[in-house]
């Protein structure tokens, strides 16, 4: 992959990529689609896929890819926290991706971008301590620790929130994180 550009004809194009994965992935099982498959629907060159991304996988949770670009971009400058213990601009985000969850819900692409949206919560998460936005008030109690506490209840509600067609609003999903997580980090 080339160094990062971001022109109009570079969005341009990863769009045309993303769309078209979105598409095979509405139509067939994540391991069943190929890199030629992608840009047969794309309509571009295998030079110009291979410009952009690394592989299928960093299409769907890369940098730029269709789940975690929108995430990163999300964690590095959408999350503004209210109070200490609040995620409700996680759960937000998340029911912003409803429709790409809901294709890839019961594949292995699920497990691909959970896996990269329970990396970007834990560092979040680290942030947060750090910041003492959410205080530790025992001092013994490892950072990691309590960061992974935390970002494993978020998702752990998260799959469960899109398991349930994200029926409940992202405030009410907070409210939950909130209640649940309450004595562990007050």
């Amino acid at each position: 992959m080339e160094p990062e550009k971001d022109d109009r004809r570079t969005r341009r194009t990863r769009q045309l990529l993303r769309d078209a994965f979105l598409a095979l992935l509405k139509e067939k099982r994540y391991e069943s689609i190929s890199v030629q498959d992608i840009i047969e629907k794309a309509d571009v060159g295998r030079s110009t896929f291979y410009a952009h991304y690394d592989g299928k996988e960093d299409l769907l949770v890369g940098r730029n890819g269709i789940f975690a670009s929108n995430l990163a971009h999300q964690a590095a400058h959408e999350v503004r926290i209210a109070t200490g213990s609040s995620m409700l601009a996680w759960f937000q985000h998340i029911q912003g991706q409803g429709a790409i969850l809901k294709v890839i819900v019961r594949d292995p692409a699920m497990d691909l971008a959970m896996k990269t949206l329970y990396g970007l919560i834990q560092h979040d998460m680290e942030r947060r301590i750090q910041m003492k936005m959410l205080r530790v008030e025992d001092p013994t109690l490892p950072l990691d620790l309590a960061a992974e506490f935390l970002t494993s209840t978020l998702m752990t509600l998260i799959r469960w929130w899109v398991k349930q067609d994200m029926t409940l609003s992202p405030k009410q999903m907070d409210e939950m994180f909130q209640k649940l997580t309450a004595a562990g980090i007050s």
